[in-house]
């Protein structure tokens, strides 16, 4: 039924945006609306979602049965791999008299692939982006949607501890990873996980890779880690300091941590992306910190780990209750060593509720390692 819910919601949408029929290729958007997961291949699959009438979507005959179990459409048409895709999308579009209306794509996941078989399906096309019109409707989540988050929430929190046991000196950045991912997957993960560790002055730089780099004593190690739960995504990012940590790291670790702590105190419905993170990179600026503070200060999290909406200062829009998003202020120093703190909230209609609350102040954890 939440299916053709969505459908109805976008339907009602689709005239405002000037758009006779939606065409969504493989990704969040389609299992968004369909309910069906489909990986890109080189066997192109794509659904229709005209302004009335059926909804369809075009498989290879390969991925037909699972189209059939699980796409909430109203028809499902198949090709055979040597015949290719352009009969059957040409069959599916033909009762729907599109030809001369204004399509709408996903301009971030539709490729030219899909693109040129729509062209020759439909002849002449007007198309559009509807990237806007997808966001506006999945940027705030219901109960259900919810639900999968805070679960998928509470498995990276377990995540943190596993990092907390696994970080030491001589442990690589390879291995703490390998630790975390095992200990989920023993505990009965079955979603997508995926995580990035860096330490020393590799944890300098905001976007690191892991890499076989051996833990010293005296280190910062960032561990951002995101899972899955039915496709909903939480995304965490904690800072472990090994041993004593220099004077200028605990510096910007207290920095950060003020930063965070404001900002997920003072964010509430009505203010805007620009507005939020201003309140972040206000604090880190006024410290002297502004020009080693280089993302925004947080993302939109949900069916995909960026999406809508963002807490950048280009982003003038007034958030809403249900919205969730990232608060992930960091400061990154050149050869010496960076601090991230992140968590995912949900925005109340009195606030901002934290969805993930691991403890953030490693600076102060009594451990062998980590003080």
């Amino acid at each position: 039924m939440v299916y053709r819910e969505r459908v109805e919601s976008l339907r009602q949408r689709m005239a405002r945006h000037g758009f006779d029929c939606i065409f969504l290729a493989p990704g969040a958007n389609l299992y968004y609306f369909t309910g069906l997961e489909m990986g890109v291949s080189e066997r192109s699959s794509i659904a229709i979602i005209p302004a009335s009438g059926p909804s369809k979507i075009v498989v290879p005959e390969l991925e037909a049965r699972k189209a059939e179990a699980l796409a909430k459409v109203d028809e499902v048409t198949s090709y055979r791999d040597e015949e290719g895709p352009a009969s059957a999308l040409g069959f599916a579009v033909e009762g729907l008299k599109l030809a001369g209306h204004n399509v709408g794509f996903e301009y971030r996941s539709m490729r030219v692939q899909e693109l040129e078989l729509i062209r020759q399906a439909m002849g002449q096309l007007t198309y559009g982006d509807a990237g806007k019109l997808f966001a506006s409707l999945r940027a705030t989540k219901d109960e259900q949607e919810l639900e999968y988050m805070a679960k998928a929430c509470a498995i990276v929190e377990a995540g943190m501890e596993s990092a907390l046991a696994a970080i030491k000196p001589g442990a690589s950045e390879f291995q703490v990873q390998a630790e975390i991912e095992q200990d989920l997957r023993r505990a009965g993960v079955m979603g997508h996980v995926q995580m990035s560790v860096a330490s020393g002055e590799r944890s300098g730089s905001g976007h690191n890779s892991t890499s076989g780099r051996t833990i010293m004593e005296g280190d910062l190690v960032w561990v951002d880690l995101m899972v899955s739960v039915e496709g909903y995504y939480a995304d965490i990012t904690r800072t472990f300091p090994v041993g004593r940590v220099s004077h200028n790291l605990q510096e910007i670790y207290q920095v950060v941590l003020e930063a965070q702590q404001a900002t997920r105190e003072r964010a509430e419905p009505g203010m805007t992306g620009r507005e939020i993170d201003a309140i972040a990179r206000g604090i880190i600026e006024s410290r002297g910190f502004g020009e080693y503070f280089t993302h925004r200060t947080g993302h939109g999290l949900g069916l995909e780990i960026h999406e809508e909406p963002y807490i950048v200062a280009s982003n003038e829009t007034p958030l809403e209750p249900g919205m969730t998003f990232t608060i992930e202020p960091g400061i990154y120093l050149p050869g010496e060593g960076g601090v991230r703190i992140e968590d995912d909230v949900v925005l109340v209609p009195n606030g901002c509720k934290s969805m993930t609350n691991f403890r953030r102040n490693l600076l102060t954890q009594k451990s062998k390692y980590v003080v």
